[in-house]
């Protein structure tokens, strides 16, 4: 009796020991598992989380990389069709995707531009900005050329002095070389034309184009010159276009000017003349007429103008 009970002892013991062991090494089923038999040991229970929810999460940034993912609604649970690298699309401007998603980008290969999408269906370009805060150079600028800016990009750009502006305002409004010089020469082809410094004042009279005026300090206005009454004298100006009193007329300070009908030089030096508002190449000769030289005639109806202020009375 009291073997068996040794032995029965010894039986209770060997299956305790059986049933630690069992308890111990006992499997447990990963609870974020959906597959079926997926078990790990208690010691490595840890580290499997760890290491598949880093997959998972490995998974989750390549899946917003590539603007859809198996893990949420937007990639189709057929897996027939996947998405696209919407935020890193490239390509020429133009073919760019209409109807882009929020967070896309599109880098531009025939421009410097990268649009973003903020909002469903809508890009907006990122870079450059608006010119105001964006400087943008290409290439290297030779010395001596002028910029431009490229309408199209808002890009500063290697212009040169053929560009119309440029042209505008360097060959024919100043011509710049070592020394800073004005050019009043023209050719003068048409009629009615003229080169040279320009002045815009009121006149007290009708006045017409090629008029000799002087200044009346009365009525502060300018006024047609005549060279037999020393009141209208000295013709300071040229009038360069007809108005009525009271307008502001465009007038000739010194330079150039044509005019067919009204001029008829014979010689090179013009004076102010007694027929009213003209000029001519013989010198005033009756006593009381005023002697006023107003220029130099160029041709028989092209003068260069260039006033005197002193005036001789005969």
């Amino acid at each position: 009796m009291f073997k068996k009970r040794i032995w029965f002892g010894i039986i209770l013991s060997v299956i305790f020991l059986v049933f630690s062991i069992s308890g111990f090494t006992e499997y447990y089923k990963y609870t974020q598992e959906s597959g079926a038999n997926f078990y790990v040991g208690t010691d490595d229970k840890s580290d499997a989380l760890e290491d598949t929810n880093e997959v998972r999460q490995i998974l989750d940034d390549l899946g917003n990389l590539l603007g859809h993912s198996k893990r949420d609604d937007l990639y189709p649970k057929n897996g027939t069709t996947g998405g696209y690298l919407g935020r890193l699309n490239y390509g020429v401007d133009a073919s760019k995707p209409a109807v882009p998603v929020v967070n896309d980008m599109y880098l531009a290969t025939d421009t410097v531009k990268v649009y973003r999408c903020f909002v469903a269906g809508n890009w907006v370009q990122v870079y450059p900005g608006t010119i105001e805060n964006n400087v943008i150079k290409i290439g290297d600028f030779p010395a001596g050329y002028n910029v431009i800016i490229n309408d199209a990009s808002g890009i500063i750009q290697q212009g040169t002095n053929t560009n119309t502006q440029i042209a505008d305002a360097v060959t024919y409004s100043h011509i710049h070389n070592t020394d800073t010089t004005m050019n009043l020469a023209n050719a003068l082809t048409n009629d009615h034309s003229y080169s040279g410094l320009e002045d815009s004042q009121l006149v007290g009279e009708s006045v017409v184009f090629g008029q000799l005026l002087y200044f009346n300090w009365t009525d502060k206005e300018w006024k047609i010159a005549k060279a037999d009454v020393a009141t209208t004298m000295p013709g300071l100006r040229i009038a360069l276009e007809s108005k009525n009193d009271g307008q502001a007329c465009k007038m000739l300070v010194m330079g150039y000017i044509r005019d067919d009908s009204a001029f008829e030089f014979t010689g090179s030096m013009v004076y102010a003349s007694a027929t009213t508002g003209t000029m001519t190449s013989t010198a005033p000769s009756t006593t009381g007429q005023q002697v006023q030289r107003v220029g130099v005639a160029k041709s028989a109806d092209i003068l260069f103008f260039d006033p005197s202020i002193d005036v001789g009375e005969i």
